[in-house]
């Protein structure tokens, strides 16, 4: 099935001449017109997300990427087109993690542009077979957009699962801030919204028919209505549901706001911990006092830089306890090891415990950051001699824990634990056979400094809990703590860069979605499926037939 050098742009409407003679124009002012345009669109759909917000983006740049592929004189053209615009889309959107090499000594600042431009390059890949498999298929009208938000569907699937996932700037994720649609979440998940948002965006580009059928124009009315439609009904849940809340359990997260270039220098580590035992108190920072009327002390990620903190007699964990009433506990992030016959192994983990000083439950982190906690494929650079390479791209050594958990500590509703990157992957948040009473997420966004990736951080922890209909307490390091409902309507928060604490009590859980995220993932993927393998059908036979 090779490439066939003609465009798929719908008959020639005045409205597609002009689309046509404007591609023309860029492509004639130089020989790269259409990749810095495709760029230029990708540049533009990443406003979409946080913080900008900027939905309508959503509706500007993804026609416009359809009438890209229909103006496509063959597959690997089309995947050019495609592949720009990601490059664009990611290189721009994930900007922020460049900021993250400022912050660390062991590698050299000046390669984050360089990782930029890998992991943009490397995420477009997808975008670009988005493109390739809509002009391949060579569907018209209608089919063409279902054919496109099946494809883009996919492709984010795929990107979220393979390669152990990376499933950031989801479409469906940039509802996040825009609860009424965001809403639908519980009910389709945020794949599901994201093939019914390209779905009705795209479908503008049925409009630019000429003499478009009766059937045509019904479709396209209702796809372009779609989000409409789920405003509404997302105003409707959210005016008629109002937040519940555990009255028997207060939190205190506390956000030290310690700079990362700071955190792990040892002549400042005990100042770390002394501040986060200062803010724990009740609203003063003179040393004195208890967390008093306090059921659960949260502090963040790694929090305590100390790998001995779980061990038993620990001086700090005595301390920290101290701070407590009976029948209360503390939560925090720190990092501990194992030695088991000499296979020494550190992990990046949540421990809770009580007033005595008791461990009640540990959490070992198991999806690790490719390149920040842990090198892929490490063992075999090291085989074949690139060991050194190996080091200096990334990967602290981290062990990856088991699996998920539900946390029950007595008297408080159980809770499953997460630490930072994991709060982004839909379906992979909660146990369903041991399902929570809400999900709790300690993180160290200090890496990011004030750039968008905090903000879109929080914006992923928000969709969790629409996804689940699970409350998400989110305690981060400089920001941004937040106590967000069932719903995703924030309770209480302190902002990025800031110093101090969150109170709130506990929000409570609604019932469960109809089915569970992973049942809702996998529907929308064999939808996605079934309606490329039915095109696929009809252009093998279609082109038996010209031949």
């Amino acid at each position: 099935m090779a490439d066939q050098a003609e465009a798929i742009m719908p008959p020639a409407s005045v409205p597609t001449m002009l689309v046509v003679r404007f591609f023309n124009w860029v492509e004639g002012q130089f020989r790269f017109g259409m990749p810095v345009f495709a760029f230029l669109i990708g540049v533009l759909l990443s406003r979409a997300f946080a913080p900008v917000n900027l939905f309508p983006a959503l509706f500007m740049a993804l026609p416009v990427a359809l009438l890209m592929v229909g103006h496509a004189r063959g597959g690997k053209q089309a995947f050019a087109y495609g592949w720009w615009l990601g490059f664009g889309f990611f290189s721009l959107g994930l900007s922020w993690i460049g900021y993250s090499f400022t912050q660390q000594n062991n590698v050299p600042a000046g390669l984050a542009p360089f990782a930029i431009i890998a992991l943009a390059a490397l995420l477009a890949l997808y975008i670009g077979l988005t493109f390739w498999v809509t002009w391949r298929l060579r569907a018209q009208g209608v089919a063409r957009v279902f054919v496109f938000a099946s494809a883009w569907t996919l492709f984010e699937i795929a990107r979220g699962f393979l390669f152990s996932g990376f499933p950031w700037h989801l479409v469906g994720s940039a509802w996040a801030e825009w609860l009424p649609v965001a809403q639908s979440a519980y009910w389709l998940s945020v794949y599901g919204l994201s093939f019914i948002t390209v779905l009705s965006a795209s479908a503008l580009v049925l409009f630019l028919e000429e003499k478009p059928s009766l059937f045509t124009m019904v479709v396209a009315f209702v796809a372009v209505g779609i989000i409409p439609a789920l405003t509404l009904v997302g105003h409707a849940r959210l005016n008629a549901n109002q937040t519940y809340f555990h009255l028997g359990v207060s939190l205190r997260l506390v956000q030290a706001n310690v700079p990362q270039t700071e955190k792990w220098r040892s002549h400042l580590i005990d100042d770390h911990f002394d501040t986060h035992m200062q803010l724990s108190r009740t609203g003063d920072v003179t040393g004195k006092g208890k967390a008093d009327g306090i059921d659960l002390l949260i502090w963040p990620e790694t929090a305590v830089q100390r790998e001995s903190f779980d061990r038993e007699g620990s001086l700090l964990r005595w301390r920290v306890s101290r701070l407590l009433d009976f029948g209360s506990y503390a939560i925090t992030g720190a990092p501990r090891y194992s030695n088991a016959d000499g296979d020494l192994k550190y992990y990046n983990s949540l421990l809770a415990f009580n007033a005595k000083g008791k461990m009640y439950a540990r959490y070992d982190k198991r999806h690790l950051v490719p390149f920040g906690e842990y090198m892929p494929f490490q063992s075999v650079m090291k085989t074949i001699g690139l060991g050194p390479l190996a080091d200096l791209l990334g990967g602290s050594g981290w062990t990856a824990g088991a699996s998920l958990q539900t946390v029950a500590l007595p008297g408080i509703p159980k809770f499953s634990a997460l630490i930072c990157y994991e709060a982004i992957f839909p379906g992979q948040v909660i146990l369903p056979h041991k399902r929570p009473e809400w999900m709790l997420v300690i993180s160290n966004d200090a890496w990011f400094g004030m750039t968008d990736g905090p903000h879109q951080h929080l914006a992923l922890s928000r969709m969790r809990a629409i996804e689940e209909g699970l409350p998400m307490v989110r305690s981060t390091s400089t920001g941004i703590s937040a106590v967000i409902d069932a719903y995703g309507r924030t309770q209480s928060a302190l902002g990025l860069g800031r110093q101090g604490t969150v109170e709130s009590p506990l929000p409570k859980a609604i019932g469960a979605p109809p089915w569970p995220t992973g049942v809702r993932v996998l529907f929308f993927l064999m939808l996605s499926i079934s309606v490329l393998a039915a095109h696929l059908i009809l252009t093998v036979r279609r082109e038996r037939r010209v031949e």
